[in-house]
């Protein structure tokens, strides 16, 4: 029936959206450096390819997929999220299952294209286009519900990954994750994803259009629960597990996951039970506004490209987006080089990797918190002043202590980066036209991540170590921060 939603449910439907949304962010996994990375060594050894050649079509690649992004932003304005996010989740299980049976280098150079393209590039953008559709007066809570399944991704799919080719084969993992993608993210789509709340008779935020409709209670329904406990039991296991190894190494492994578990969901669901909502009854004038609710709706101004392109906050605020994009991938790709080079374990490197995804996830909520609270481009400002500190740490850091304290605030300033970053484009410009907007900071972040690995190699490979370019690399958070502060929303004339 038209205008009613495909499932009833007792809350908002834009959080089944969120829960579509985060599916979305996780199956980009695929085309993400973290996940292709595992395949890199079988390619070099199956086809006896130098490093350089496949690290060269792997930037090169990369690099296209990021100048051709803002295509599919443009088709995402013209035909709506829905139908995109149907067509590029066909897409990326096809470029699995090429992926699957490359033979040779021009193979292997359009297989990572279209991984890069229709995997980091579009299931990221694309969820993040859709959230926005559905919230804005809680746009910060519910992009950070939406951040599950980035951070479900990072923690899952590399040790997956690894376990699948020692279990089968390479190329059977692609044509795995292709009949992932086919058999649960499109279904998926397909019943419940919607482009508006209009599309179902809603408005944005949750309230009916209709006299005398309620207004849903405001807290986070029962999957957003389970989901945090999930990840939140992911990311512990292996810091539990060698933290504690001596006390529960008696348990059997299975009962206290189990037990750890059921004491997250519980409490999960605790704090849900106990929080007082106020749901009031609509007398006379409450009706009134209820029925004007569409009209506050569409108060919200909509830029196109062409006008956000000529405000100053615009240029400013993608410079800021390309930073993390630039500064956090060369670390990130270097980070064991830099660990030895200051007489650290790998395995140390490790362990601070967990540990920025473990600090970096409760910390989504708190930053949606407060972009939802304060002026996104403060808070936007505050996460560049904790990147200049992470750097400043990693720079002088020379013991294992201190680097682990460096993952804490690594993973604070991930967590801030991770919301501010993708809520500052629907607050400044509206949502209209947030494809093609989005694709140009998304567009940006990919060709970043392409080339922010390339100078700290060079300094290394001149200079024989990292500092100086760490030093050099506190340019670009200073910059970012300064300009976030001095660029508000831009007024519509």
């Amino acid at each position: 029936m038209k205008n009613q939603p495909p499932i009833k449910t007792p809350f908002y439907y834009g959080w089944l959206i969120v829960a579509v949304s985060a599916l979305g962010v996780f199956f980009s996994g695929p085309g993400q450096t973290y996940a292709i990375s595992i395949f890199i060594e079988y390619y070099i050894e199956d086809f006896d390819y130098s490093r350089s050649l496949v690290s060269g079509l792997y930037s090169a690649a990369t690099l296209c997929a990021g100048f051709l992004l803002f295509t599919i932003g443009k088709l995402t304005d013209l035909y709506g999220q829905r139908i995109m996010m149907l067509v590029i989740g066909s897409s990326l299980a096809f470029a699995t299952v090429w992926n699957a049976l490359i033979v040779g280098p021009v193979m292997m150079f359009f297989g990572f294209f279209m991984l890069r393209i229709f995997g980091q590039g579009s299931m990221t953008l694309l969820p993040n286009t859709l959230v926005p559709q559905w919230f804005m007066h809680k746009r910060g809570r519910a992009l950070s519900v939406m951040t599950i399944g980035g951070f479900a991704g990072a923690a899952l799919i590399p040790p997956l990954n690894t376990f699948l080719i020692q279990t089968f084969d390479w190329r059977t993992v692609w044509l795995i994750w292709g009949g992932s993608i086919a058999l649960i993210f499109i279904p998926a789509v397909l019943l419940i994803v919607r482009n508006k709340p209009a599309d179902i008779g809603e408005v944005i935020d949750g309230r009916e259009q209709s006299k005398g409709g309620r207004r849903y209670p405001s807290r986070l329904p029962s999957f957003a629960l389970i989901g945090v406990a999930l990840l939140v039991l992911i990311t512990l296991i292996p810091t539990i597990e060698t933290a504690f190894i001596d006390w529960i190494g008696w348990l059997p492994s299975a009962f206290w996951r189990i037990l750890l578990f059921t004491a997250i969901v519980i409490t999960a669901f605790y704090v849900m039970r106990h929080r007082q909502f106020k749901v009031k009854q609509l007398d006379d004038s409450s009706e009134e506004n209820e029925r004007s609710q569409p009209e506050t709706e569409d108060r919200e101004v909509s830029w196109t490209l062409r006008e956000a392109a000529k405000t100053r906050a615009f240029w400013m605020i993608l410079f800021c987006v390309s930073v993390p994009a630039l500064t956090n991938t060369g670390i990130t790709f270097h980070l064991v080089s830099i660990s030895e080079g200051k007489g650290l374990s790998v395995e140390l490197s490790a362990i601070v990797l967990s540990l920025m995804a473990i600090v970096g996830f409760p910390i989504t909520f708190v930053t949606g918190y407060l972009v939802d609270k304060f002026k996104v481009n403060i808070v936007l400002s505050m996460t560049f002043v904790v990147h200049i500190v992470a750097i400043l740490w990693l720079w002088q850091t020379q013991t294992n202590i201190a680097f682990i304290i460096y993952g804490v605030i690594w993973g604070i300033a991930h967590g801030f980066e991770r919301i501010s970053l993708n809520i500052v484009w629907p607050n400044y410009f509206g949502k209209q036209h947030l494809g093609s907007i989005r694709s140009v900071a998304q567009s940006v972040m990919v060709v970043g991540s392409a080339l922010g690995p390339l100078p700290f190699g060079i300094f290394y490979d001149w200079l024989g170590g990292y500092s100086e370019i760490l030093l050099i690399s506190l340019i670009l958070p200073i910059l970012a921060a300064i300009f976030a502060f001095i660029s508000p929303a831009p007024k519509s004339e």
